[in-house]
C-alpha cells in the first residue's frame, strides 16, 4: 500500500536546479530512521499494556521518494507499508503522529520543546540535517499551518545539546601527524591553527602514517565526523571517511596562488604562467621535492616564468623557463665564484637536479 506521506523541501543555492545532491539524501534516511523510532516510542506511550511494538511495526514501513517538485528541491515522499502493518488502521496513524511531531519539535523555541518529544531521540539530529551548509535549510510541513519548520545548521546542534553536552557535524581537519599509536589504531594530528586532535586510524593507512609521521612539511586531511560543545570547540574525533595526504603544502598552496594570476598581474604588465606548463612543473616539485632541503620561495616573472629563491648560503636561486623546460641554476661560491648549471627538466633532469640541490644548497648558521 503506497500514500503520500510528506513534502520535506531544500533550500539553498545547491538545490536551485531542483535535484538532489547524492549526499544529502543520507539526510531522508534519517528522516525515515527518526520516524520510525518515534512511532516506536508512541506506540508503546499509548499502549502501557505492551513491552514491544507489534511484529514487522519497523520492518514493513518505509518511505519512497516519488517525484521532485520545483521550489528549490520538494520532494513528495510516499509511505509504503507492507505485510500485515498494511492491513491494519491503528498503526499506521504512529507514522504520521512521529512527522508531525519532529516538525514541531524543530520548529519549537529550544526552551521550550514539546514535552511528548522524548529527550533520548533528540540525538538522531547528529544525522538528520548533517549534510546541510550554512545557507541551506530543510523544510518540513508543519500540520495545521501554512508554514513549516525550518532545520538549518544552527538549529540542528540546539537539539542535539538540548538533551547531550555535544553534538556531531561533518568535519574537514588539516594538519600534520605528530605522532602515532600503532598498539591503539590512531594519530595525532597538530592542526594548523595550533590545536591537536587524536584520529582513528585505519588500518589501510597504517603505512602512510609510517611514511609521514613526524614530517610537518606534508599536511594530512582528515574528513569524517567529530563532536563539538556549544561553543563549537571540536571534543573527539568520531569516524573518519577519508583521509589525504598533501605533499608539501607549502609548496602546493604557493602554486594554487601563482596560477589565479592573469596577465597584466604586476602594474598593468606581467604575464600570467600558463596553467599546463606550470602544472607540469608544480607536480614535480608537490611530489619529489627532498625533505632535507629548505623550501623555496616561489615567485612569478614579469615574462611569465618562475624564480626560486633559497635562503641559504650563496643566495641561490632556480630560473624556470616554463616553456622551455630548461632550469638555470646560480648561487656564489665560498669564495664568491659563480656556480651555474643548466638543467633540462624531463625525468632525468629532474632527478639530476634535486641532487645537484642536495649538494649546493647549505643552509646558513644560525
Amino acid at each position: 500500500m503506497k500514500t503520500e506521506f510528506s513534502q520535506p523541501r531544500f533550500t539553498g543555492a545547491r538545490f536551485d536546479d531542483h535535484t538532489l545532491p547524492v549526499d544529502v539524501a543520507r539526510d531522508l534516511a534519517a528522516y525515515e530512521i527518526l520516524i520510525v523510532e518515534l512511532a516506536k516510542h508512541l506506540y508503546l506511550k499509548n499502549h502501557p499494556d505492551r513491552q514491544r511494538v507489534p511484529k514487522g511495526f519497523a520492518s514493513n514501513f518505509r518511505l519512497d521518494i516519488e517525484r521532485i517538485d520545483e521550489g528549490s528541491t520538494k520532494l513528495l515522499l510516499a509511505l509504503v507499508l507492507s505485510g500485515a502493518l498494511a492491513l491494519t488502521g491503528g498503526e499506521q496513524d504512529h507514522f504520521a503522529q512521529a512527522r508531525d511531531l519532529i516538525a514541531v519539535c524543530i520548529a519549537a523555541p529550544e526552551n521550550a520543546l514539546p514535552a511528548e518529544f522524548p529527550k533520548e531521540l533528540l540525538v538522531h539530529f547528529n544525522q538528520l540535517g548533517r549534510s546541510l551548509r550554512e545557507d541551506e535549510a530543510l523544510e518540513l510541513p508543519l500540520p495545521g499551518a501554512n508554514n513549516a519548520a525550518r532545520l538549518t545548521q544552527t538549529k540542528r546542534k540546539l537539539l542535539v545539546l538540548a538533551a547531550d553536552q555535544v553534538y556531531e557535524r561533518d568535519i574537514s581537519l588539516i594538519g600534520y601527524i605528530e605522532e602515532v599509536d600503532f598498539a591503539r589504531s590512531t594519530f595525532r594530528l597538530k592542526l594548523v591553527d595550533g590545536g591537536q586532535s587524536t584520529v582513528p586510524m585505519p588500518d589501510s593507512f597504517q603505512n602512510t602514517a609510517r611514511t609521514y609521521g613526524g614530517r610537518s612539511r606534508h599536511q594530512i586531511n582528515v574528513v569524517g565526523v567529530g563532536t563539538y560543545d556549544s561553543w563549537d570547540r571540536l571534543q573527539k574525533v568520531v569516524s573518519v571517511d577519508a583521509l589525504e595526504v598533501i605533499k608539501n603544502h607549502a609548496i602546493s598552496a604557493r602554486f594554487d596562488e601563482i596560477t589565479q594570476l592573469e596577465s597584466g598581474w604586476f602594474e598593468g604588465d606581467g604575464l600570467a604562467p600558463d596553467a599546463d606548463e606550470m602544472s607540469a612543473v608544480s607536480e614535480k616539485l608537490i611530489a619529489d621535492y627532498p625533505d632535507k632541503l629548505p623550501l623555496p620561495q616561489i615567485a612569478p616573472k614579469q615574462d611569465g616564468n618562475l624564480l626560486l629563491e633559497w635562503k641559504a648560503e650563496g643566495d641561490p636561486s632556480l630560473d624556470i623557463n616554463l616553456t622551455s623546460s630548461l632550469a638555470s641554476f646560480h648561487a656564489f661560491g665560498e669564495h664568491g665564484e659563480d656556480v651555474e648549471r643548466d638543467f633540462n627538466l624531463d625525468t632525468a633532469g629532474w632527478q639530476s637536479l634535486f641532487a645537484f640541490l642536495g649538494d649546493n644548497i647549505r643552509v646558513r648558521e644560525a
